[in-house]
Protein backbone atom coordinates (compact mmCIF):
# COMPACT_ATOMS: atom_id res chain seq x y z
CA UNK A 1 0.00 0.00 0.00
CA UNK A 2 2.65 2.51 0.99
CA UNK A 3 4.89 1.83 -1.99
CA UNK A 4 2.30 1.28 -4.72
CA UNK A 5 -0.61 3.53 -3.80
CA UNK A 6 1.10 6.29 -1.84
CA UNK A 7 4.40 6.08 -3.70
CA UNK A 8 6.40 6.31 -0.47
CA UNK A 9 9.93 5.08 -0.89
CA UNK A 10 12.87 5.25 1.49
CA UNK A 11 14.24 8.28 -0.34
CA UNK A 12 10.91 10.17 -0.59
CA UNK A 13 11.36 13.77 0.56
CA UNK A 14 9.63 17.08 -0.05
CA UNK A 15 12.01 17.63 -2.94
CA UNK A 16 11.57 14.14 -4.40
CA UNK A 17 7.80 13.48 -4.33
CA UNK A 18 7.66 11.47 -7.53
CA UNK A 19 5.35 11.89 -10.51
CA UNK A 20 1.73 11.29 -11.28
CA UNK A 21 0.52 7.71 -11.30
CA UNK A 22 -1.54 7.13 -14.46
CA UNK A 23 -3.86 4.58 -12.83
CA UNK A 24 -4.70 6.97 -10.00
CA UNK A 25 -5.21 9.88 -12.39
CA UNK A 26 -7.53 7.66 -14.45
CA UNK A 27 -9.53 6.67 -11.36
CA UNK A 28 -9.86 10.30 -10.33
CA UNK A 29 -11.00 11.28 -13.82
CA UNK A 30 -13.52 8.43 -13.87
CA UNK A 31 -14.87 9.48 -10.46
CA UNK A 32 -15.39 13.07 -11.60
CA UNK A 33 -16.99 11.88 -14.84
CA UNK A 34 -19.47 9.81 -12.84
CA UNK A 35 -20.24 12.82 -10.61
CA UNK A 36 -20.79 15.01 -13.68
CA UNK A 37 -23.05 12.43 -15.32
CA UNK A 38 -25.10 12.09 -12.13
CA UNK A 39 -25.58 15.84 -11.77
CA UNK A 40 -25.94 16.81 -15.42
CA UNK A 41 -29.73 16.97 -15.18
CA UNK A 42 -29.70 19.00 -11.99
CA UNK A 43 -30.33 18.32 -8.35
CA UNK A 44 -33.64 16.55 -9.06
CA UNK A 45 -31.85 13.59 -10.62
CA UNK A 46 -29.29 13.41 -7.81
CA UNK A 47 -31.98 12.14 -5.43
CA UNK A 48 -32.11 8.82 -7.28
CA UNK A 49 -28.33 8.54 -7.27
CA UNK A 50 -28.19 9.18 -3.53
CA UNK A 51 -30.24 6.08 -2.81
CA UNK A 52 -27.52 3.97 -4.38
CA UNK A 53 -24.46 5.90 -3.18
CA UNK A 54 -25.72 6.14 0.41
CA UNK A 55 -26.86 2.54 0.82
CA UNK A 56 -24.37 0.58 -1.28
CA UNK A 57 -21.38 1.06 1.09
CA UNK A 58 -23.45 -0.34 3.97
CA UNK A 59 -24.46 -3.30 1.82
CA UNK A 60 -20.79 -3.98 1.05
CA UNK A 61 -19.82 -3.60 4.73
CA UNK A 62 -22.48 -6.12 5.79
CA UNK A 63 -21.26 -8.61 3.19
CA UNK A 64 -17.64 -8.11 4.29
CA UNK A 65 -18.60 -8.50 7.95
CA UNK A 66 -20.45 -11.75 7.29
CA UNK A 67 -17.55 -12.99 5.19
CA UNK A 68 -14.95 -11.86 7.73
CA UNK A 69 -16.82 -13.27 10.72
CA UNK A 70 -16.86 -16.73 9.17
CA UNK A 71 -13.07 -16.81 8.80
CA UNK A 72 -10.95 -18.53 11.45
CA UNK A 73 -9.40 -16.09 13.90
CA UNK A 74 -12.05 -13.41 13.39
CA UNK A 75 -13.20 -13.69 17.00
CA UNK A 76 -9.71 -12.86 18.30
CA UNK A 77 -9.55 -9.82 16.03
CA UNK A 78 -12.93 -8.56 17.20
CA UNK A 79 -11.92 -9.12 20.84
CA UNK A 80 -8.76 -7.10 20.21
CA UNK A 81 -10.98 -4.31 18.83
CA UNK A 82 -13.57 -4.34 21.62
CA UNK A 83 -11.70 -5.30 24.82
CA UNK A 84 -9.27 -2.62 26.01
CA UNK A 85 -6.02 -3.38 27.78
CA UNK A 86 -4.73 -1.38 30.75
CA UNK A 87 -2.18 0.30 28.47
CA UNK A 88 -5.02 1.42 26.20
CA UNK A 89 -6.88 2.93 29.15
CA UNK A 90 -3.74 4.77 30.29
CA UNK A 91 -3.34 6.23 26.79
CA UNK A 92 -6.59 8.16 27.31
CA UNK A 93 -4.61 10.57 29.49
CA UNK A 94 -2.36 11.42 26.54
CA UNK A 95 -3.35 14.54 24.60
CA UNK A 96 -1.99 13.00 21.39
CA UNK A 97 -4.71 10.33 21.46
CA UNK A 98 -7.44 12.96 21.73
CA UNK A 99 -5.81 15.02 18.99
CA UNK A 100 -5.76 11.98 16.69
CA UNK A 101 -9.42 11.25 17.52
CA UNK A 102 -10.46 14.83 16.76
CA UNK A 103 -8.50 14.74 13.51
CA UNK A 104 -10.25 11.50 12.52
CA UNK A 105 -13.69 12.98 13.18
CA UNK A 106 -12.92 16.17 11.26
CA UNK A 107 -11.54 14.23 8.31
CA UNK A 108 -14.43 11.79 8.22
CA UNK A 109 -17.08 14.50 8.41
CA UNK A 110 -15.16 17.06 6.36
CA UNK A 111 -15.78 15.79 2.83
CA UNK A 112 -19.53 16.04 3.31
CA UNK A 113 -19.61 19.60 4.63
CA UNK A 114 -19.68 21.28 1.23
CA UNK A 115 -22.29 18.91 -0.16
CA UNK A 116 -24.43 19.19 2.94
CA UNK A 117 -24.40 22.98 2.85
CA UNK A 118 -25.22 22.97 -0.86
CA UNK A 119 -28.04 20.46 -0.55
CA UNK A 120 -29.36 22.18 2.60
CA UNK A 121 -30.29 25.16 0.46
CA UNK A 122 -32.95 22.95 -1.15
CA UNK A 123 -34.58 22.17 2.21
CA UNK A 124 -37.88 23.64 3.27
CA UNK A 125 -37.58 26.75 5.41
CA UNK A 126 -38.95 24.98 8.48
CA UNK A 127 -36.65 21.93 8.15
CA UNK A 128 -34.99 20.85 11.41
CA UNK A 129 -31.33 21.28 10.41
CA UNK A 130 -30.14 20.75 13.98
CA UNK A 131 -31.67 17.27 14.02
CA UNK A 132 -30.14 16.49 10.62
CA UNK A 133 -26.66 17.59 11.74
CA UNK A 134 -26.82 15.44 14.88
CA UNK A 135 -28.13 12.48 12.88
CA UNK A 136 -25.28 12.78 10.38
CA UNK A 137 -22.65 13.02 13.14
CA UNK A 138 -23.99 9.96 14.98
CA UNK A 139 -24.40 8.02 11.72
CA UNK A 140 -20.79 8.80 10.87
CA UNK A 141 -19.54 7.55 14.23
CA UNK A 142 -21.73 4.43 14.08
CA UNK A 143 -20.43 3.67 10.59
CA UNK A 144 -16.84 3.99 11.79
CA UNK A 145 -17.50 1.60 14.68
CA UNK A 146 -19.23 -0.88 12.35
CA UNK A 147 -16.36 -0.66 9.85
CA UNK A 148 -13.98 -1.36 12.76
CA UNK A 149 -15.73 -4.68 13.38
CA UNK A 150 -15.30 -5.52 9.70
CA UNK A 151 -11.61 -4.58 9.64
CA UNK A 152 -10.66 -6.34 12.86
CA UNK A 153 -12.47 -9.55 11.93
CA UNK A 154 -10.20 -9.64 8.89
CA UNK A 155 -7.11 -8.64 10.89
CA UNK A 156 -7.89 -11.52 13.28
CA UNK A 157 -7.95 -13.88 10.32
CA UNK A 158 -4.65 -12.47 9.05
CA UNK A 159 -3.15 -13.06 12.52
CA UNK A 160 -4.49 -16.61 12.54
CA UNK A 161 -2.97 -17.32 9.14
CA UNK A 162 0.42 -15.90 10.17
CA UNK A 163 0.39 -17.56 13.61
CA UNK A 164 0.95 -14.19 15.26
CA UNK A 165 -0.85 -12.14 17.89
CA UNK A 166 -3.36 -9.66 16.48
CA UNK A 167 -1.33 -6.66 17.67
CA UNK A 168 1.73 -7.97 15.82
CA UNK A 169 0.05 -8.47 12.45
CA UNK A 170 -0.47 -4.98 11.23
CA UNK A 171 0.46 -1.49 12.26
CA UNK A 172 -2.41 0.93 12.80
CA UNK A 173 -2.83 4.09 10.84
CA UNK A 174 -4.43 5.28 7.66
CA UNK A 175 -3.39 2.23 5.67
CA UNK A 176 -5.17 -0.31 7.89
CA UNK A 177 -8.40 -0.30 5.90
CA UNK A 178 -6.52 -0.38 2.61
CA UNK A 179 -4.79 -3.58 3.70
CA UNK A 180 -7.68 -5.31 5.46
CA UNK A 181 -10.43 -4.74 2.86
CA UNK A 182 -8.48 -6.19 -0.10
CA UNK A 183 -7.59 -9.16 2.09
CA UNK A 184 -11.29 -9.68 2.83
CA UNK A 185 -12.26 -9.53 -0.83
CA UNK A 186 -9.63 -12.13 -1.76
CA UNK A 187 -11.02 -14.48 0.92
CA UNK A 188 -14.58 -14.29 -0.40
CA UNK A 189 -15.91 -17.28 -2.33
Amino acid sequence: FKRTMLGLEVDTTWYNMGGLKPELVGCLAAAWLIVCLCLIKGVQSSGKVVYFTALFPYFVLVILLISGATLPGAYEGILFYVVPTWEDIEKLGNIGVWSAAATQIFYSLGPSFGGLITLASYNKFSNNCHRDAILIAFSNCATSIFAGFVIFSIVGFMAHEANLAVEDVIKGGTGLAFIAYPSAVTQMP
